[in-house]
């Protein structure tokens, strides 16, 4: 499905930002390291927690430097079930990273949100279909994807509803240098792909100040999914915790992010109870400038444009030009408001 012919289901001034906690390959192969993950992420305020559903021989052959680190990254189905009872029970939503049919399957039965497509499968034709075909959300990872190859993947695979797939942006470069983020690609995107979600991948260093805010930047360009990096502690020195915060950092940038989305409010041109209340108070006000008779016809000298004692219930007129000429149907004395209400 082209991107012009998606039409996006969200109001994106209305809908809240998903912030997804990563926990990646942080649990070590370790059921209990994936638990604590979990509570991390719960305790953070992160709305979905994604880890990675490793099985080496989906990812690589034996001979690949890293087999060996996939090996001790697996786990057996039941061990990830007791995670996904974890979450449930703590009500955190799930997501998985998942690299071929074992593992989507996996996530599905596991009652996953979402599954997330790497970079690393970006042409792995038959995964990204069976990802789409079970129904859940797919967030595809487009870090060193081209906006021609976008193309050409949207049009090699159609969707099943038109808010399925979330574009990704964001690469890991173990951390990614604040340089490399390159923000303004998110614009780009977006109204390129405008029928279609998207999302940042923030992999900015644990330790660097632009982690506890890096997030906020890609809000004005209308990203649905914002996804970064947890750890139980970076102190402990866990796998993929170069770009992660802890539970209180990220409690930090949950906060940031909900009191941004706030600030940012809505686009429509419509006017808050609070600006008409700083409008009423800030304009000038048309007053009598002296004491006037009910009948008299108004003219530019009966009147002035000045600031004066207005109550609540009051509806001040701002222009001369809407009163000048027009009669009073009752009198007023001088600095007195005039409403539409005293107008004939």
């Amino acid at each position: 499905m082209a991107p012009e012919e998606v039409e996006s289901a969200q109001d994106p001034v209305k809908a809240r930002v998903t912030i997804v906690a990563e926990g990646a390959q942080g649990f070590e192969g370790s059921r209990r390291q994936a638990e604590l993950i979990v509570r991390a992420a719960a305790a953070g305020g992160a709305d979905v927690v994604k880890l990675q559903l490793v099985y080496a021989d989906e990812l690589a052959v034996p001979g690949y430097r890293w087999y060996g680190l996939f090996r001790d990254l697996e786990m057996e189905d039941g061990e990830w079930g007791r995670v996904a009872e974890e979450a449930r029970r703590i009500g955190i939503r799930l997501a998985f990273d998942v690299y071929g049919d074992r593992s989507l399957a996996l996530a599905a039965r596991l009652g996953a949100v979402a599954v997330k497509i790497h970079s690393t499968d970006f042409f792995n034709v038959p995964l990204v279909d069976a990802a789409i075909a079970t129904g859940l959300d797919v967030w595809f990872s487009i870090g060193g994807i081209s906006i021609d190859e976008v193309d050409e993947f949207l049009a090699r695979h159609p969707l099943r509803r038109s808010d399925q797939l979330t574009l990704l942006y964001g690469f890991q470069a173990e951390p990614t240098v604040n340089e490399d983020n390159h923000m303004n690609r998110l614009g780009a995107l977006g109204r390129r792909f405008s029928g279609l979600s998207l999302g940042f991948m923030d992999h900015a260093a644990g330790t660097a100040d632009e982690a506890s805010w890096l997030g906020v930047l890609a809000l004005p360009f209308g990203v649905r999914v914002i996804e970064k990096h947890i750890t139980v502690g970076r102190c402990l020195g866990l796998e993929d915790d170069v770009s992660a915060l802890d539970a209180a950092d990220f409690a930090q940038y949950v906060r940031r992010i909900r009191a941004a989305e706030a600030a940012l409010g809505s686009d429509a041109p419509v006017a808050s109870d609070a600006e008409r209340a700083y409008r009423n108070r800030a304009l000038k006000a048309v007053l009598a400038a002296r004491d006037l008779p009910a009948g008299a016809v108004l003219t530019p000298q009966d009147l002035v444009l000045k600031r004066g004692a207005l109550s609540e219930d009051d509806i001040p007129i701002h222009r001369i030009d809407q009163v000048a000429g027009r009669t009073l149907t009752r009198a007023l004395v001088a600095h007195t408001p005039i409403g539409e209400a005293d107008l004939g």
